[in-house]
């Protein structure tokens, strides 16, 4: 009965969708809306139905029976409506709902027609994901032999964060749907302008701040959950969402520029349909099945086919308007080289590069191994040595860029800003290098730029003399300021911290450089849906001592071992320890990862004064 009432929702949610769209070219525009938003109210029901199914452990239903079992707390019931393919392909389809409901209660005072046309293409938009959604990956399938218990969700996805992690990745990703259809509305309706950038750069900025928070939670998730020892490992996945979060910002900056001065309108509009198209590829390899990844929910090469056809329609269907409705002539303006619009365009250059090496260094192994069958894994190594001599120069820009003025070359009266700048970040950068017993070039550079940044955001911000005029800034320079003591921190942490990788057994000592480890102890628990094997390790260094405590667990249902890290949080560096997996129950040398990760703290409040500085733009917006 569930699943009928399930489908029934999501039925009526497509046929309300579909009677939107002929009211709308019937121009019975009142008719139109109620349909719109009868259509994402049933979405948003059949959601929240699906979330009580997992609750009360209805296993007639697959999605239910594939990822829940009657014994998991209710949290992970609930995430468990999530934490898979068909139930969150519809949390995808409301969230697309939800900005088209919000951006109609938002936008009341704006030009009827450029609003409707926006709705009418965030609805198409609904259609074509409920579609695949009801005849591809139904949530509400049913499972005729009724088992009376589930298959439990993955053990790995059974944490906190994993409640809100995905849904904030996803109002991050479907906010630039939005974002598109305001611009092929825009396009068509002649509305492309100064005024449309104001009204349509806060929607990118919710977007942003949301993608920027899911990415931050997924990071500290994998820091400790995974057992990798650090907080970003290049994955495909993690690339995937972090290739609209670089477009995004590139999008930001454009459209600061075309609400200045009205240019730069193509390059704003490519870069917004090529956001969302880089978000919705995102969901093409989580769902496609050609990647191994610990974050993917499906391995379907069928449904992977055709979010990628939805892709390529979307891609050629908006680069079309593009094409028909763009004039490319009404931007010849006298360009000042050294002007503030200027150096925002060549960050935003930077920022196109930095897209263009994460795309090639995530799709060349899976192309390579399409056609080659030859597996290989592009790494740190990769990214590090291309991307390092570049963000260095970003780092220079994006601090000279703002004491710059629009429309003029004020560069020689800025001069003694830069140069006392640069003094104070050499001073910095000398004292630091006191520190350690060695350094290297990438560590000098990447200190300097870094302190440069700081350096001249606090001058901006020192330099403004009104309240108004702080509170005008304080999105741009909180980010600014953040985004400097994200690249310092990650400098600081990739040259100080250190892993050693040892195997040991009970009563031995691990020993290298002024650290040693002993193995003390161990026990095993029995617990109501897993077993674990506990370990106790003493670390000794520089006469202080630390007790770490890591294990492993053996899921029962669904079978499965899982790593539980044991980590020493201090206000410099992280004691961190991980276990092999190991036979439970067996005394037997076991393998061990202990790092000693310097400046974790540091990134993390870094991202937050970045997150910070996005929510700050919205709330003093002009």
């Amino acid at each position: 009965m569930t699943n009928i009432i399930g489908n029934l929702l999501i039925f009526f949610s497509l046929s309300s969708s579909f009677a939107s769209v002929y009211f709308y070219f019937k121009k019975k525009f009142s008719l139109f809306l109620k349909s719109y938003l009868l259509s994402c109210l049933l979405c948003f029901s059949s959601f929240l139905f699906l979330i009580y199914c997992f609750v009360i452990s209805d296993f007639s239903i697959s999605a239910v029976y594939q990822n829940s079992h009657s014994t998991k707390p209710l949290i992970y019931k609930i995430a468990g409506s999530w934490g898979n393919h068909e139930g969150s392909m519809l949390l995808f389809v409301c969230i697309i709902a939800i900005y088209g409901s919000l951006f109609f209660y938002s936008s009341k005072n704006i030009e009827t027609n450029f609003r409707n046309l926006t709705i009418f293409f965030q609805n198409i938009l609904k259609i074509i994901f409920l579609l695949y959604l009801f005849f591809l990956s139904n949530p509400f399938d049913y499972i005729f032999s009724n088992p009376t218990e589930g298959l439990g969700l993955n053990p790995i996805l059974q944490d906190p964060l994993l409640l809100i992690h995905p849904p904030f990745l996803y109002f991050g990703y479907i906010g630039f749907s939005l974002v598109l259809s305001l611009v092929l509305s825009g396009l068509i309706k002649n509305f492309f302008d100064k005024e449309w950038a104001s009204l349509s750069k806060n929607w990118v900025i919710v977007s942003w701040v949301f993608l920027t928070i899911g990415i931050l939670l997924g990071s500290i998730w994998a820091y400790y959950e995974l057992g990798w020892g650090g907080y970003w490992f290049w994955d495909p996945v993690e690339n995937a969402s972090l290739m609209p979060w670089i477009l995004s910002v590139a999008l930001i900056h454009s459209m600061l520029i075309m609400e200045k001065n009205n240019t730069f309108k193509s390059w704003t509009a490519l870069l917004a349909i090529f956001t969302f198209s880089l978000s919705l590829f995102g969901t093409f390899l989580v769902r496609s099945g050609i990647l191994n990844s610990v974050h993917t929910f499906a391995n379907d090469p069928e449904r992977g086919l055709f979010i990628l056809g939805i892709i390529i329609f979307i891609i050629f269907f908006s680069l079309l308007i593009f094409i028909l409705k763009t004039n490319f002539t009404d931007e010849k303006k006298n360009v000042v080289f050294l002007s503030k619009e200027n150096f925002l365009m060549y960050n935003n250059l930077f920022l196109i590069f930095f897209l263009l090496v994460v795309i090639i260094g995530t799709l060349y192994p899976i192309v390579l191994a399409t056609f080659s069958n030859e597996n290989i894994s592009v790494g740190p190594f990769y990214y590090n040595t291309i991307l390092a001599p570049f963000v260095f120069i970003f780092l220079f820009l994006m601090g000279t860029g703002p004491m710059m003025k629009w429309y003029k070359n004020e560069f020689k009266s800025k001069v003694s800003l830069i140069v006392s700048a640069g003094l104070i970040s050499l001073i910095l950068v000398l004292v630091s290098s006191y520190i350690p017993k060695k350094i290297n070039i990438i560590y000098v550079l990447g200190l300097f730029f870094s302190f440069y940044l700081i350096s001249a955001t606090i001058y901006e911000i020192a330099l403004c003399n009104t309240l108004i005029k702080i509170k005008q800034n304080l999105g741009r320079n909180l980010s600014h300021l953040g985004f400097g003591l994200l690249i310092m921190s990650i400098t600081l942490n990739s040259f100080f911290s250190k892993e050693y990788n040892f195997m040991i057994n009970l009563n031995e000592k691990f020993t290298s450089d002024d650290i040693e480890i002993l193995f003390e102890d161990f026990k095993i628990t029995k617990q109501s849906n897993f077993d674990q094997f506990s370990t106790k390790f003493k670390i000794s260094k520089d006469k202080e001592t630390i007790i770490l405590r890591p294990s492993i667990r053996k899921y029962n249902q669904p079978e499965q071992l899982t790593s539980e890290i044991s980590i020493k949080n201090t206000l410099l560096k992280d004691f961190y320890l991980a276990i092999n997996y190991s036979s439970i129950g067996e005394r037997r040398l076991i393998g061990a990862r202990y790092y000693e990760n310097f400046f974790i703290l540091g990134i993390w409040i870094s991202s937050l004064i970045i997150i910070f500085g996005g929510v700050s733009r919205l709330v003093f917006r002009k």
